[in-house]
């Protein structure tokens, strides 16, 4: 339970860290500031327990309560003029080994973006509604709270949303026109049908090299319902012990998506013999593969080889003169 619960608050700061994506922000206290206009928002993200047939307002239990207002958000002006915004929500949708973005629901998200559709802001009259348009006046702050209906079947594992605060240009005669917007990124969790599982294969670590980098790699698959945050390190170690090298890295893993990792020591000495461990920690999969390394120039090789070959000829010399020697005294 305590490994689980790390890999959560792990995952959280990597999802809510700060995110630029096509003219949009995703961030901490996110901003976003067009012509004077400077629009925060907060917080960057929010995490939701979700039971079928509850509906989430305010502080409920279902609400995350590290943010203690609970299932709300706060937009702030800390620009020099009054402007009007609109707020409303889109899937968040992870895809590709890179983690690549998108918002778009066009073609009705994934199985793990259905909360955008669960989730209604409350307008200016008070009504809960799909998008809603407010105007805030300089320094000011205002309160956008949002509710989740969620479905007696709600699937098993994570879901993601973001509920954005866009800004409008309605000084234009033509029509209102979009000129920035920042999103907090809204991630819930079913309760009880959840499961976190991973596949390892492709451990891969170089054992020699001419000299430059040394590099190990693996794949990992994430087999379950719900996103977890992958540990990898890769650290090598002189014949006595002594840490010479260590790379820590981590690399968000969301449903159904494979990913390569890959750990690069570059500044590697030109020449040694080196103990390297690659180790891998993600969900259930906790891997170690472990060996020897040989760096040793191009050149260096060559004179080996060269060393080597001097020495087996000098050995088959010996062994032919001892040779006639016998042959000689036995005539």
């Amino acid at each position: 339970m305590k490994r689980i619960l790390t890999s959560v608050v792990a995952l959280a700061l990597a999802v809510m860290g700060a995110v630029t994506y096509g003219g949009v922000v995703l961030a901490d206290d996110a901003e976003q500031a067009v012509d004077g206009d400077s629009l925060k928002l907060s917080p960057s993200g929010t995490y939701l327990s979700l039971t079928g047939g509850e509906v989430l307002e305010g502080k409920v239990d279902g609400c995350t309560k590290t943010y203690d207002p609970g299932c709300e958000v706060t937009v702030e002006n800390s620009g020099t003029q009054s402007f009007t915004y609109k707020v409303y929500v889109t899937p968040y949708i992870v895809s590709g080994a890179d983690n690549n973005l998108s918002f778009s629901d066009e073609n009705g998200g994934t199985a793990y973006t259905q909360i955008s559709r669960w989730i209604k802001v409350m307008n200016a009259a008070g009504e809960w509604a799909d998008e809603a348009v407010f105007t805030i006046k300089p320094g000011e702050a205002q309160t956008i709270k949002y509710k989740v209906t969620v479905p007696e079947n709600v699937p098993g594992g994570s879901q993601y949303a973001v509920l954005w605060a866009q800004i409008l240009n309605d000084k234009d005669t033509s029509g209102i026109q979009t000129i920035g917007q920042v999103g907090s990124v809204i991630s819930g969790r079913a309760v009880g049908n959840s499961y976190t599982t991973a596949k390892v294969s492709n451990v891969k670590i170089d054992h020699f090299s001419l000299g430059g980098t040394l590099n190990a790699s693996a794949d990992i698959e994430n087999t379950g319902n719900t996103d977890f945050p992958v540990y990898y390190s890769y650290v090598a170690r002189t014949f006595f012990g002594k840490e010479v090298y260590r790379s820590d890295l981590q690399e968000a893993a969301y449903p159904e998506i494979a990913y390569h990792l890959e750990a690069t020591w570059e500044d590697a000495p030109m020449l040694g013999i080196f103990q390297v461990e690659f180790k891998i920690d993600g969900a259930d999969q906790s891997i170690v593969k472990s060996g020897v390394v040989v760096i040793m120039p191009l050149v260096v090789l060559i004179l080996l080889i060269l060393l080597l070959t001097i020495v087996i000829v000098w050995i088959i010399i010996i062994i032919r003169k001892r040779k006639e020697r016998k042959a000689r005294k036995m005539v």
